[in-house]
This record gives C-alpha cells, sequence and structure tokens, in this order.
C-alpha cells in the first residue's frame, strides 16, 4: 500500500479535516510575500556574534496572532534542520535568507527570526530530514500531534510490548513509518538508539524538532524494500505504527522481522501485536554498492 492509500485511510477513520492545520505551497508563497513586508528588528544582543533580526508578537505592525502561527507551521514543513552550536532548529531558507521559530509549541508561535543563510555555526551534523516524495502527510505535519494523540490503550500496549522484547542492554529501535515519532514521545527508546523511516520530510521535521538527539531519520517511501538499505538483526526491536485498516505488504513485513534480532511490534490502529524475528535470508541482501545505513 502507497503513502497516498495511507492518507486516504487514516482521513476515512478520523472522519474530518482540520483545514486550518493544513500547511500548501499557497502558505509558504504567503510568507515568502509577506516577509518582505515586514520590518524587521535587529537584535542587539547578537549582533557581533550572530546577526540577525527578528519579529515579534504585539510589536511589529502587519502581523497578526494567526499569522504568527501559520508562519511558524509553515517554517516547519518546509524547512530543514540546522544547528546552531549545540541546538538543532528548523530552518527555511529561500532568497539568501532563513527564518527559525524557538517556541516548542508552534501554537505559541510568537516571535520569528530572520538571519542571512550565508552563515552558519559550529558542526552541522542535523539530521537529514528533506524527502524527495511528496507525501499527502506533508500539509498535516504540524498539527498532527494535536490530531492525532496516543491513545491510553496504546500507550499501556505499546510499553507491555517493548518490556517484553527489551534485553539487558539499551535496545536499538528501527521504526518504521514513523511519522513525528511516537516511539521516542512514549520514551520507549532513548534517541541516540532510535531510527525512523518515513516519506514525508515534513513529519520528520516534526520528530526532529521534539528529539534533535534522534540518530537518524531516513526519508524513504515505505512501500519499497528495505532490504539494500539494513542488515539482518541490524535492531532488537522493530516497529510500525499504522492507521486502522492500513496492510503492508507481506513480503515487506518479512524484511522488517528479519532486521529485528529481538522481534517486531506492529500497531494496527490501538491493536498491537507482537511478531518473532524473521530467518535469516539464505543470501546476503544485495546492497548495490551501498553499505548499511547505520
Amino acid at each position: 500500500m502507497s503513502d497516498r492509500q495511507r492518507y486516504e485511510t487514516d482521513t476515512r477513520n478520523q472522519g474530518r479535516q482540520m483545514m486550518q492545520d493544513r500547511i500548501t505551497a499557497a502558505d509558504l508563497e504567503w510568507w515568502l510575500a509577506k516577509s518582505a513586508d515586514l520590518e524587521w528588528t535587529s537584535a542587539k544582543t547578537y549582533a557581533k556574534t550572530a546577526p540577525h533580526s527578528y519579529v515579534v508578537r504585539g510589536r511589529t505592525s502587519g502581523m497578526t496572532d494567526d499569522d504568527y502561527v501559520r508562519a511558524g507551521r509553515v517554517i516547519h514543513t518546509f524547512g530543514q534542520p540546522a544547528k546552531f552550536y549545540d541546538r538543532t532548529d528548523i530552518y527555511l531558507e529561500a532568497r539568501g535568507v532563513k527564518w527559525w521559530t524557538m517556541d516548542r509549541d508552534v501554537r505559541d508561535t510568537a516571535l520569528i527570526n530572520q538571519a542571512s543563510s550565508d552563515r552558519l555555526y559550529g558542526v552541522q551534523n542535523a539530521p537529514m530530514t528533506k524527502s524527495l516524495f511528496v507525501s499527502p502527510f506533508d500539509e498535516l505535519a504540524s498539527g498532527w500531534d494535536v490530531t492525532h494523540p496516543t491513545s491510553d490503550a496504546l500507550a499501556a500496549d505499546l510499553e507491555q510490548a517493548f518490556a517484553r522484547l527489551r534485553s539487558t542492554y539499551l535496545s536499538s529501535v528501527l521504526d518504521f513509518g514513523c511519522g513525528t515519532g511516537r516511539i521516542l514521545d512514549l520514551g520507549l527508546v532513548r534517541p541516540e538508539r532510535y531510527a525512523g523511516i518515513d516519506a514525508s520530510g515534513a513529519m520528520l521535521n516534526q520528530l526532529v524538532r521534539k528529539h534533535p538527539r534522534v540518530a537518524a531519520v531516513y526519508p524513504l517511501q515505505l512501500g519499497t524494500s528495505v532490504a539494500p538499505w539494513f542488515t539482518y538483526g541490524q535492531f532488537e526491536i522493530v516497529t510500525t505504527l499504522m492507521p486502522l485498516g492500513y496492510r503492508l505488504d507481506p513480503a515487506l513485513i518479512q524484511e522488517l522481522r528479519q532486521v529485528a534480532s529481538g522481534g517486531m511490534v506492529v500497531a494496527d490502529g490501538d491493536t498491537v501485536t507482537i511478531l518473532d524475528p524473521g530467518p535469516r535470508p539464505a543470501r546476503s541482501p544485495q546492497h548495490n554498492g551501498r553499505e548499511s545505513l547505520l
């Protein structure tokens, strides 16, 4: 099943759409035009070390409260992670400038920063979220956690599944179709032991915003083989949390089981199932000259 079919399945199950939370190319064009007309205030504190300017709620004309939230969603949807020394934020770049926000919850956005895009600060080792694919989940990503909260039943069942599969040592987890990082949100794995796969770069942006120390994220199509990218038993636990009624291809499930040395956790809506590790492949998967991603 394709990413589009996964989206349509979830849409039917939700039964409603949060249109005000959707961010599309039209919103990006709005911000590019709006930002050019605003009066930006220079930040005096960092004038020499990290020159930038800002607009702030209540002090900048031409921006409503809703405009700040909308702009924040645009930045988080179309931007990419980058580092300011040890801090990781999502930066949107265009026309030689970049914008970023500071509020943890995008609904609280009250300040937007702007700086030249020709200067970076510190080691740039932030996770790469840029996807080659246009996912229908992109426009929903900035509001996903609010509109799709984890149920108590699902959280409890996932905790039981992980307790059953954990070994003596900290488990490494491959989260297939990770979205915004529900497994990390629930504290089931440490970020440095986690790798997430999703086709939506915007969803991966949300994951990185919340968990900037995540070990790796991979913007890959969910319907394609994982055999060229990962080795047999590479992770202790493999997870895939899908909307109710979404079915992965049995051949892909088999491949994912082979990547898991401890077991695989599959969620169909709120129903959680544990699958045993898959058998060792008859021969090593063809890597086409590429090494394992981790």
